[in-house]
């Protein structure tokens, strides 16, 4: 996993770029080894990583009106704005969710108990990760939303061939 020894390097490096194409150059092994042994580090790696998906998938959905408003888009609707607001769900319409309700119940992806994730207006102010949803479920839902993407691509190019 690690990247080859550069010339001129001692050991593996990673790079972070700039808009100039200049870089931050760090020891590569030392900080995947910190990504296991230090416990802070650890135990945030998923939350970092799953909020940005959650909050990039989410920007991308509204910059198509949520497409058909399917219940698992408006779940990460709400994973997104809660984890944007300090990681905690904020309902500012509770009669909007009747209209566009936030589920996971029709999802093409659940675990093999089916849990369900509802957003509605007992969950008002709790937390979002890890309380509402695990890392595993959030996973589910994003790949949920991706066959939902496919089923409308389908649909849209089966109506234009018709």
């Amino acid at each position: 996993m690690a990247p080859a020894i550069e010339t001129g390097q001692n050991v593996p490096v990673g790079r972070v770029f700039r808009n100039d194409q200049t870089s931050h150059t760090f020891h590569f092994l030392h900080y995947l080894k910190t990504l296991k042994t230090d416990p802070v580090i650890e135990e945030t790696l998923s939350r970092v990583w799953l909020s940005g998906v959650l909050i990039t998938a989410g920007d991308l959905l509204s910059k198509n009106g949520y497409f058909d408003k399917a219940p698992e888009f408006e779940l990460v609707r709400h994973l997104r704005n809660g984890i944007a607001h300090g990681n905690t769900f904020r309902i500012d319409n509770v009669n909007k969710l009747i209209e566009f309700p936030a589920h996971n119940m029709f999802a093409a992806v659940r675990s093999d108990k089916h849990a369900d994730f509802v957003v509605d207006e007992s969950v008002q102010g709790l937390p979002v990760l890890f309380d509402f949803m695990g890392e595993g479920d959030i996973l589910d839902l994003l790949i949920s939303v991706g066959l939902r993407l496919i089923q409308l691509g389908n649909s849209e190019s089966n109506a234009i061939e018709k």
